[in-house]
């Protein structure tokens, strides 16, 4: 059995619309010319080859010499999956799988149309596909993959062999019938992970071509690819690290890295714009008057947390909170102050409205289409118009209209389709409750045929400070310190930043963007003993830490 390994590599952008450091050097070697040493490695690895865009072929050349990598140069054209995928990622870099329509980090670096190319000029049976940015790629791994297949191949037939490893430590192990057929269809890998509704099927990890890895691996998470800021950073870590000398130790660090490390910035900020709502009166969150008036929040203040979080170039947002960004009265400009706030830096990597959609206006759609909005997260919480009704408004059930929610959704996808965009990605919303468990599966199914994205959520009772509609508790046992502290924080309408959306009323206020920035908050005395208090799994502190039933959220 012959096995190529072939990556993709473009000198000037990832996969993911970041800068490409493909060139940067780690530790005095190049990334590209370091992932290829690491491939080189794999003693199974017949031959790698490398595809570059034609107008980037001396460059790539250069680079490359004396490399023992074969050099395609190839016309690359953008599949018409490749921004969907891009923004269906954004929220999920650190794992293999957990992207919106059941995309993988196999979808990002992955284009069966150029790996077919190579296959019709190499004599191959498998292609090992690899990230080009994977500079700490694991060869030991690819050899026990390439093993697995050809152990498992005696049995039966599989054309496809992966593992659960975090991004950049393993390729994907394809069969070329498996290429021909996926080029042929234009369609991503992550179609053969995700989930079907009109074709059930096992998951892929409980098929034969899951290669079984350390549990401390399949349960850790980390981006060890230099395709973004943090991916970078991470990966200087792991190459400086003296304690890591097999996968079991690699998940161990990654594991330690994700409890222990807090970046200048948050990675995501979930800005509330205001505590307006469409639904005042909505059962299943904080809404109206259990929420205090806020806001609406300056288009300042989003300006300068826009510019701040461009010191990264995977900085993510949210707008959110407690009210309905659509009203307010702004909202198009905010959209832009995001967009422009950046003088300087890189733009902001992803954006999400989360709406209810009562309210949504051509000028929101357009606005939404014209800022590169990546998600609008629309809540609906039922599928039928009767239960949509009694839970956005349960005192008048019939002014809460699901079908006037569609015809927006609908106008949404029109207007895309018209404007040739691929984004923003509707995603409609259910919060699994005893009030609507009954058609959890109908909103799955029906959304899901018809969209490709669906969001289930818990209910929360907020840390005991609202009504409990929760089917059943899901937090696991035993109780550790959660990960939002490093990573996330929520901007409220009156600037205060709060230590998480648990927070509706602004009882853990840490400071305020009207006196300071977020960066001097989030690296603020206050700030660092509420995750110190967290890595002690003392809780006591903060009543809301200490009744939160949210703290294993990623």
């Amino acid at each position: 059995m012959k096995v190529i390994a072939v990556m993709i590599a473009n000198l000037d952008e990832t996969p993911l619309g970041t800068r490409s450091r493909l060139c940067d050097e780690l530790d005095g070697v190049p990334v590209l010319r370091r992932t290829i040493d690491r491939v080189a490695k794999a003693m199974r690895v017949g031959e790698i080859h490398v595809v570059c865009p034609v107008e980037q072929h001396a460059r790539c050349a250069a680079l490359l010499a004396d490399a023992p990598i074969t050099l395609h140069p190839a016309q690359i054209i953008a599949t018409p999956w490749r921004s969907l995928v891009r923004s269906a990622r954004k929220w999920s870099l650190d794992g293999w799988r957990g992207g919106l329509g059941g995309t993988t980090s196999y979808d990002e670096f992955m284009d069966a149309s150029l790996l077919a190319q190579v296959l019709e000029t190499v004599t191959a049976d498998y292609c090992l596909c690899v990230p080009s940015a994977a500079a700490a790629f694991d060869p030991v791994l690819a050899d026990r993959m390439i093993d697995h297949q050809d152990c498992v191949a005696e049995e039966e037939e599989i054309t496809m062999t992966f593992t659960q490893a975090p991004p950049g430590l393993s390729g994907l192990l394809l069969h070329r019938d498996a290429v021909d057929e996926l080029a042929k269809k234009s369609i991503p890998i992550g179609w053969v992970f995700g989930y079907q509704p009109d074709v059930p099927r096992k998951d892929q990890i409980f098929l034969p071509g899951c290669c079984e890895i350390p549990v401390e691996l399949r349960y850790a998470a980390g981006r060890l690819q230099a395709d973004t800021s943090r991916g970078v950073s991470s990966l200087e870590a792991f190459l400086a690290a003296d304690d890591v000398h097999d996968e079991a130790s690699v998940g161990r660090w990654l594991m330690k890295r994700a409890s222990e490390t807090v970046q200048a910035l948050p990675r995501e900020v979930e800005i509330e714009l205001t505590t307006q709502d469409s639904y005042p009166n909505a059962l299943l969150r904080p809404r109206g008057q259990c929420v205090p008036a806020r806001g609406p929040i300056k288009s300042e203040i989003v300006r300068n947390i826009a510019e701040e979080l461009s010191a990264f170039d995977d900085s993510l947002m949210v707008l959110g909170g407690f009210g309905d960004p659509l009203l307010h009265p702004h909202f198009p400009a905010i959209l832009a102050a995001i967009r422009t706030g950046q003088r300087s830096g890189s733009p902001i990597f992803g954006i999400a409205v989360r709406t209810h959609a009562a309210v949504m206006t051509d000028e929101h759609i357009d606005a939404m289409i014209d800022n590169q909005v990546d998600i609008l997260n629309i809540v609906l919480d039922a599928w039928s118009p009767d239960l949509y009704g009694q839970l956005m408004s349960p005192n008048s059930p019939s002014s809460a209209s699901l079908e006037h929610v569609r015809r927006n959704m609908d106008r949404v996808t029109e207007k895309c389709q018209q404007r040739g965009s691929a984004i923003p990605l509707v995603v409609p919303e259910i919060t699994k409750a005893k009030e609507n468990v009954q058609e959890l599966d109908v909103f799955f199914d029906g959304w899901y045929g018809k969209l490709g994205t669906v969001a289930i959520s818990g209910a929360s009772h907020y840390a005991h400070q609202f009504a409990d509609h929760s089917v059943m508790n899901m937090a696991p046992s035993p109780r550790t310190a959660c990960s939002r502290v490093r990573n996330r924080c929520v901007v409220l309408a009156n600037g205060d930043v709060v230590l998480c959306d648990q927070d509706f009323r602004g009882r853990s206020a840490i400071g305020s963007l009207t006196d300071n920035s977020l960066a001097q908050i989030w690296r603020s005395k206050n700030y660092q003993q509420v995750r110190d208090a967290h890595s002690r799994d003392d809780y006591s502190d903060h009543d809301m830490c200490a009744t939160c039933s949210e703290w294993h959220r990623p």
